[in-house]
Protein backbone atom coordinates (compact mmCIF):
# COMPACT_ATOMS: atom_id res chain seq x y z
CA UNK A 1 0.00 0.00 0.00
CA UNK A 2 1.42 3.32 -1.08
CA UNK A 3 0.42 6.71 0.23
CA UNK A 4 -0.42 9.30 -2.40
CA UNK A 5 -1.52 12.91 -2.21
CA UNK A 6 -5.07 13.96 -3.10
CA UNK A 7 -5.04 16.33 -6.06
CA UNK A 8 -7.96 18.32 -4.59
CA UNK A 9 -7.12 18.83 -0.91
CA UNK A 10 -3.52 17.61 -0.59
CA UNK A 11 -4.28 15.01 2.10
CA UNK A 12 -2.21 11.79 2.22
CA UNK A 13 -4.38 8.80 1.30
CA UNK A 14 -3.97 5.17 0.25
CA UNK A 15 -3.54 4.42 -3.43
CA UNK A 16 -6.19 1.70 -3.04
CA UNK A 17 -8.89 4.12 -1.90
CA UNK A 18 -11.69 4.86 -4.35
CA UNK A 19 -12.09 8.43 -3.06
CA UNK A 20 -10.29 10.84 -0.75
CA UNK A 21 -11.38 10.49 2.87
CA UNK A 22 -10.87 14.22 3.42
CA UNK A 23 -12.78 15.83 0.56
CA UNK A 24 -14.46 12.90 -1.21
CA UNK A 25 -12.76 13.54 -4.54
CA UNK A 26 -12.70 10.38 -6.68
CA UNK A 27 -9.28 8.85 -7.34
CA UNK A 28 -8.18 7.37 -10.63
CA UNK A 29 -9.88 7.42 -13.98
CA UNK A 30 -12.71 5.06 -12.96
CA UNK A 31 -14.81 7.83 -11.45
CA UNK A 32 -18.58 7.32 -11.34
CA UNK A 33 -19.21 11.07 -11.49
CA UNK A 34 -20.37 12.43 -14.84
CA UNK A 35 -19.48 16.10 -15.09
CA UNK A 36 -21.00 16.65 -18.52
CA UNK A 37 -24.23 18.68 -18.40
CA UNK A 38 -27.35 16.72 -19.29
CA UNK A 39 -29.32 18.09 -22.22
CA UNK A 40 -32.70 19.57 -21.39
CA UNK A 41 -35.61 17.36 -22.31
CA UNK A 42 -38.36 19.90 -21.71
CA UNK A 43 -39.65 22.48 -24.11
CA UNK A 44 -38.93 26.14 -23.36
CA UNK A 45 -41.90 28.11 -22.02
CA UNK A 46 -44.06 29.84 -24.61
CA UNK A 47 -44.59 33.60 -24.64
CA UNK A 48 -48.07 33.12 -23.19
CA UNK A 49 -46.74 31.03 -20.31
CA UNK A 50 -44.06 33.61 -19.58
CA UNK A 51 -46.65 36.40 -19.67
CA UNK A 52 -48.88 34.55 -17.16
CA UNK A 53 -45.91 33.87 -14.92
CA UNK A 54 -45.01 37.56 -14.98
CA UNK A 55 -48.58 38.53 -14.10
CA UNK A 56 -48.82 36.00 -11.25
CA UNK A 57 -45.39 36.89 -9.85
CA UNK A 58 -46.26 40.61 -9.94
CA UNK A 59 -49.59 39.95 -8.19
CA UNK A 60 -47.82 37.92 -5.52
CA UNK A 61 -45.28 40.69 -4.99
CA UNK A 62 -48.01 43.35 -4.75
CA UNK A 63 -50.04 41.16 -2.37
CA UNK A 64 -46.99 40.87 -0.12
CA UNK A 65 -46.48 44.63 -0.08
CA UNK A 66 -50.16 45.20 0.75
CA UNK A 67 -50.05 42.57 3.50
CA UNK A 68 -46.91 44.17 4.94
CA UNK A 69 -48.63 47.56 4.95
CA UNK A 70 -51.68 46.08 6.70
CA UNK A 71 -49.48 44.29 9.23
CA UNK A 72 -48.08 47.64 10.32
CA UNK A 73 -51.56 48.64 11.53
CA UNK A 74 -52.44 45.35 13.25
CA UNK A 75 -51.59 44.39 16.78
CA UNK A 76 -53.31 41.00 16.79
CA UNK A 77 -51.33 38.37 14.81
CA UNK A 78 -48.91 41.06 13.62
CA UNK A 79 -45.88 38.74 13.63
CA UNK A 80 -47.68 36.08 11.60
CA UNK A 81 -48.92 38.66 9.11
CA UNK A 82 -45.44 40.17 8.75
CA UNK A 83 -43.93 36.74 8.18
CA UNK A 84 -46.52 35.87 5.54
CA UNK A 85 -46.03 39.24 3.86
CA UNK A 86 -42.27 38.76 3.80
CA UNK A 87 -42.67 35.29 2.29
CA UNK A 88 -45.02 36.64 -0.39
CA UNK A 89 -42.63 39.44 -1.25
CA UNK A 90 -39.59 37.16 -1.47
CA UNK A 91 -41.29 34.42 -3.47
CA UNK A 92 -42.91 36.96 -5.79
CA UNK A 93 -39.62 38.77 -6.35
CA UNK A 94 -37.65 35.59 -7.03
CA UNK A 95 -40.36 34.27 -9.33
CA UNK A 96 -40.45 37.58 -11.17
CA UNK A 97 -36.68 37.60 -11.64
CA UNK A 98 -36.59 34.00 -12.89
CA UNK A 99 -39.38 34.71 -15.36
CA UNK A 100 -37.65 37.85 -16.61
CA UNK A 101 -34.45 35.88 -17.18
CA UNK A 102 -36.43 33.25 -19.10
CA UNK A 103 -38.05 35.96 -21.17
CA UNK A 104 -34.77 37.66 -21.99
CA UNK A 105 -32.81 34.46 -22.74
CA UNK A 106 -32.42 33.61 -26.42
CA UNK A 107 -34.44 30.72 -27.74
CA UNK A 108 -32.68 27.94 -29.61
Amino acid sequence: MTMITCSECGRAISDRAAACIGCGAPLGSHSQINLAPAPSTGLPPTRRQIRWRLVLATLMLISGVIAAHQAAHLTHLAQLTRSAATALILVGLVWLLITLVQRLSPRD
